[in-house]
């Protein structure tokens, strides 16, 4: 299979999945190794591929989710055990197990059962398709056609003409009652397994000659070395508490669950094991396969893509700028000293950083002491370590939508116009973008969909208005007048945050710096009216997750989001929430800081 063929699965996608089958199996040290080139289980770890045409995002899910109950389910001791007794029913034997501990322990959870069921009945078509003439087909057609619906009805017993096919007059109604027996110790994987071999031997007893060796060897009993064999297994049997654990006790889902819960407290697992939090997992990891797929615009003739200075004349401009310099005088003096402090910090990083230790490189006078008083020691040496940071691009997205409207829109122009400032003293070029849309209720988009028809689904339904405040290559103090822009009456409407991020994205990939960071302001999840009137309620936020995970996932960009009093982790995967305004400063020099020291 080709590599143009497979989808690889987000790291989010791959970390929530992790999440929640280490929770599940109750192990911690679980893991699941997506996008992998094989399809491998072993001890604690399973290596599951990318999706393809040949295993989709349902089988991923569905081996996912095995996998993990049994490691929680499952004792492959006990199975062991079992299939050495009985090596010629071992294939049938393991099936059943397997059955076993996906449709017991997928039952508290409604998501896991629906998967495993869905992996149950691909089986039992692709079974159904075989020439069903081996005996032990059969056998498994059957089996899983009675698991799949936990019946023991009599209509499935009337019928499931495959069963006259397997058994006969004689044994047909001690099948079927073995069969019941199995529902009934879904529980408890010792008896269970008892059954099955009992079940199995009906159907496939031994041959004559090994029914003979049987026979006699327990005649003429077992030789002294099997004795002490097996007296040395059941005192490791008895010493063994977990085996004895497994053997003896009857679980349910409810206690296993509250075990967990408190097992898993303190450990490094993710989430907690309750049906409401893992359903909602694995609810954001279903919707991964639809995620934006069917997004368009109505029509994209009236979007407008414009320079801050064209959308009002010079003097008015002016005026914004300083009406926002006014009202931002009692936030002026604190962003100023961040912004120095910022500016200390980058050059003293930039002109002097140091990697100690070396084998090579000039001599480290401060370890002279150690090797003057300790002949053992040998001379040290440092290097000056090469930091570029002009090999750097910055890219500001400002959320200029209506909620954005007073205090929110001033000190995110305020403290964007600081940090430009600030990181070109440090050759950084940076780039400062704004996005709205240029009419309430739909605008021309919306006339235009109302003349041709009123289709059904018509996709974003209103013009999009993307506004360059500053371009990356643009003098900082040449554009600083365009941020009042911002203040200007009926500007901020609208914001369709998924085709922002899309243009942002793209600008900043065409640039030539080699380290590109892309950081979005925002307050809210993407609406517009017009569009969420005539789609799905979360159309724009399905776009805008899937043009997240495209960048993050398929791009060499760092995307960063700060949400004002909005959690916008629930979109980005490195994400800040901020609830007071006023922090906002602060919150974006700090991860500047962090980006570059």
């Amino acid at each position: 299979m080709s590599d143009s063929n497979l989808v690889k699965i987000p790291k989010q996608i791959s970390s929530t999945l992790n999440s929640v089958n280490k929770t599940i199996s109750n192990n911690k040290n679980l893991k699941l190794n997506i996008n992998s080139n094989i399809i491998l289980e072993k001890e604690e770890t399973l290596n599951l591929p990318s999706i393809s045409s040949s295993f989709d995002f349902n089988d991923l899910r569905g081996a996912s989710d095995s996998f993990a109950l049994k490691k929680r389910f499952h004792n492959e001791g006990l199975l062991n055990q079992l299939v050495s007794i009985n090596p010629d029913i071992k294939e049938e034997i393991t099936f059943l197990e397997k059955m076993r501990y996906e449709l017991y322990g997928s039952k508290p959870y409604k998501g896991i059962a629906k998967n495993i069921h869905t992996k149950w009945l691909k089986r039992l078509n692709l079974i159904q398709a075989k020439n069903q003439s081996d005996v032990r087909d059969l056998l498994f057609f059957t089996l899983t056609k009675y698991f799949i619906d936990i019946s023991d009805s009599k209509e499935w017993k009337k019928s499931n003409e495959l069963l006259k096919k397997i058994t006969n007059k004689e044994n047909n109604q001690e099948f079927y009652n073995l069969l019941k027996g199995l529902t009934e110790h879904l529980d408890n994987q010792k008896k269970f397994l008892e059954h099955s071999v009992n079940l199995l031997r009906l159907l496939f007893p031994k041959n004559n000659e090994e029914q003979e060796k049987d026979d006699k060897d327990t005649d003429e009993g077992p030789q002294e070395e099997d004795v002490n064999e097996q007296k040395n297994k059941e005192e490791a049997q008895a010493n063994s508490p977990e085996e004895n654990k497994v053997e003896d006790e009857v679980h349910t889902p409810e206690s296993d669950t509250d075990n967990s819960q408190s097992s898993v407290q303190g450990e490094e697992v993710d989430i907690e094991i309750t049906d409401q939090q893992i359903e909602e997992y694995l609810q954001t990891i279903d919707s991964y396969r639809n995620l934006g797929q069917n997004y368009k615009a109505a029509t994209s003739q009236y979007d407008e893509i414009i320079e801050a200075q064209k959308l009002c004349d010079l003097e008015e401009l002016i005026a914004l700028r300083k009406q926002l310099d006014d009202k931002c005088d009692i936030y002026q003096k604190q962003i100023s000293r961040l912004a120095n402090k910022l500016y200390r910090k980058l050059q003293s990083k930039q002109n002097r950083s140091w990697s100690f230790d070396l084998d090579e490189g000039i001599l480290d006078t401060s370890k002279l002491t150690r090797v003057i008083t300790n002949s053992n020691s040998s001379l040290s040496y440092k290097k000056e370590k090469e930091i570029k940071f002009e090999d750097t691009t910055v890219t500001l997205l400002i959320d200029n939508s209506g909620s954005m409207r007073g205090k929110p829109i001033m000190i995110a122009a305020l403290t964007t116009d600081m940090i430009a400032a600030t990181l070109e003293k440090c050759k950084i070029k940076v780039e400062i973008l704004g996005f709205t849309t240029k009419a309430w209720k739909g605008g021309k988009t919306r006339e235009h969909w109302l003349k041709n028809g009123k289709e059904k689904n018509p996709g974003r339904l209103n013009d999009l208005r993307h506004i360059i405040y500053k371009s990356a290559d643009q003098n900082s103090k040449k554009s600083k007048i365009n941020l009042g822009l911002m203040l200007k009456e009926g500007l901020l409407k609208e914001n369709i945050d998924g085709e922002a991020l899309l243009w942002a994205s793209s600008r900043i990939s065409k640039r030539p710096e080699t380290r590109k960071i892309l950081i979005v302001i925002s307050d809210g999840a993407p609406v517009d009216d017009s569009t969420l009137s005539v789609n799905s309620s979360n159309y724009l936020e399905k776009h805008l997750k899937s043009t997240i995970l495209s960048i993050e996932e398929r791009s060499n960009i760092e995307l960063l989001a700060i949400g004002i009093g909005h959690n916008v982790g629930q979109y980005y995967s490195k994400a800040i929430t901020i609830h007071d305004v006023e922090e906002l400063g602060g919150i974006m020099f700090d991860k500047i800081e962090t980006l570059f020291t």
